[in-house]
């Protein structure tokens, strides 16, 4: 993986965006030393997305299950997404 601040990406953009293309390279972008981006390929992150959706079909089943298994059980889409951002922010 590539990193470079943010002065280094605005000036090397083209040339960045070229490795990430077409060499398969990660670029993290720093301010202050410290990580604030990284640029991915297309691919990345469509298969990135893919693994977000296939995990929250897989959540959506099992919330699913638990409701036929015991409806008393159920809760609101509110209370699953604050569970899913909760499991998010573990990670």
């Amino acid at each position: 993986m590539i990193e470079v601040t943010v002065s280094e990406a605005r000036e090397g953009l083209a040339d960045l965006l070229g490795k990430v293309q077409h060499g398969g390279e990660d670029v993290t972008i720093t301010r202050h030393g410290k990580p604030v981006a990284v640029m991915i390929s297309v691919e990345a992150m469509e298969y990135y997305e893919r693994l977000e959706n296939a995990e929250l079909a897989k959540l959506g089943a099992e919330a699913y299950a638990e409701y036929l298994a015991d409806p008393s059980k159920a809760i609101s889409h509110e209370q699953l997404w604050t569970e899913v951002d909760a499991d998010r922010t573990k990670a």
